[in-house]
């Protein structure tokens, strides 16, 4: 696997993400902003892409915790810190 991008994210809730940022999330995750409050949030990109954390699959690695995936060919990983307050987020492909 290649990693195309990655980047560091604090752990956020709904209420912390910027307005475009939660219409963004309610029109591609979520049915109402109810379901989206109950979730957390970490941003990814220079486009500051928002990504649910209900979406990462955890995974039993010693380098990863959990898995995104968008494709057959790619996918997103992340990795929490000890305290679960920021994450490492990368985008890879085969």
């Amino acid at each position: 696997m290649k990693t195309l991008t990655f980047n560091r994210s604090d752990i956020l809730s709904f209420y912390d993400l910027e307005d475009y940022q939660r219409e963004e999330i309610l029109s591609n995750y979520y049915d109402n902003e109810e379901e989206a409050s109950e979730d957390s949030f970490v941003i990814f990109g220079v486009d500051h892409i928002p990504l649910p954390l209900s979406m990462f699959i955890r995974c039993d690695n010693s380098i990863w915790d959990g898995v995104y995936g968008t494709s057959y060919f790619s996918a997103y990983f992340i990795k929490l810190n000890r305290d679960c307050s920021q994450a490492l987020i990368a985008e890879k492909y085969c």
